[in-house]
């Protein structure tokens, strides 16, 4: 590493440094859109201020669970307004209808919002677009339809969630795709469905993402949730208070909230209690040190990090965290960091 170089990166280090935020985290809501005519009744900053209060259900949507949602939505504007860290106006048009639309993009202060959350007693999920590999069998009248003639099969992806803001919505699915072992194996197993092992289900084993559903329909709705989230098993099972069990629609859209929650609470962080992790970085080019700091300063979780050691080979960093661990070594792992953790001490490097 140059002389220069190396002065260079303990003079970045030698502070606490804060997070800076990128534009993949939750804390950004992007193309938010909203339009009106604008008059006497509504002027250019009363669009905004309506595009701050729809970034701010989409972020609450995103991140919170249903008891904090319907806490939250009914935040005053001022309030959300202060969340505001910046936005960015991407356009403004007309319509047809003489309307202005405003396409903008909003960025919250982790910080206030941590702040605020933390007040209430409101934990939020860290959490990112992920996809699920699912496999619903519809159980009715004694009679067993897995693929064929299964309507929540062929119409799980079909089905839009209107109880929610679509944008809010950060699951993908994947359908199982029809396989003629799985069929054996469910049918063998027709009579006890529920204890069957889904990483046998050739469909689904490869998965690290996984849900088997099981809707049972009679004279009420039944729904069995067995789930993998990173190797971690939930299983769930519910009674859906329908007006009508016939309503195949509104069945698909209560199961995927009720996945949206399983989910979130996996990653549910308590921002009152943070932890701290101290870890050596091995320096092994010229350009490693200052690639790591850029990579922490996109973690969510991490609240701050400052430097306590620095040579030419490695350096030692103390982090202030949020949440699991478990789900710190993730993000690191997802960099291809490498990660080696001796008598609980850290050491991560590049590949």
């Amino acid at each position: 590493m140059s002389k220069y170089l190396f002065i260079l990166s303990i003079i970045v280090f030698l502070f606490k440094t804060e997070t800076v935020f990128s534009a993949e985290t939750i804390y950004d809501v992007n193309n938010i859109q909203v339009s009106g005519k604008l008059n006497n009744n509504l002027d250019n900053n009363k669009l905004i201020e309506e595009a701050f209060r729809k970034a701010f259900l989409i972020f609450i949507n995103k991140t919170l669970l249903e008891k904090d949602i319907e806490t939250l939505s009914k935040t005053n504007i001022q309030i959300i307004k202060d969340f505001i860290f910046t936005h960015q106006i991407v356009s403004q048009k007309k319509n047809t209808d003489e309307e202005i639309i405003l396409t903008i993009n909003v960025k919250f202060d982790p910080k206030k919002i941590n702040n605020y959350l933390s007040i209430n007693n409101i934990s939020y999920a860290d959490i990112s677009e992920i996809s699920i590999s699912i496999l619903p069998i519809l159980r009715k009248e004694n009679n067993l339809f897995i693929f064929s003639d299964n309507f929540f099969y062929n119409e799980w992806n079909k089905t839009e969630n209107d109880k929610k803001n679509t944008e809010a919505q950060l699951i993908n699915y994947n359908l199982a795709l029809e396989n003629a072992e799985d069929l054996f194996y469910i049918n063998n197993n027709r009579e006890n469905l529920e204890l069957i092992d889904i990483n046998k289900l050739n469909s689904l084993s490869e998965k690290q993402n996984k849900i088997f559903l099981i809707f049972t329909l009679n004279e009420d709705a039944k729904v069995f949730i067995k789930a993998y989230f990173n190797e971690k098993e939930v299983i769930k099972n519910i009674t859906l208070n329908n007006n009508s069990t016939d309503d195949y629609n509104s069945l698909i859209m209560n199961v995927k909230d009720l996945i949206n929650q399983i989910w979130k609470e996996q990653n549910l962080i308590d921002i009152n209690t943070p932890a701290y992790l101290d870890i050596i970085f091995d320096i092994k080019k010229i350009n490693d040190f200052l690639k790591f700091r850029t990579f922490l300063d996109t973690i969510d979780i991490i609240d701050n990090y400052s430097i306590l050691e620095i040579t030419n080979k490695y350096a030692k960093i103390r982090m202030k965290y949020k949440g699991k661990i478990s789900n710190l070594r993730e993000k690191f792992l997802n960099e291809k960091i490498n990660i080696n953790i001796e008598n609980n001490e850290w050491s991560l490097s590049f590949n």
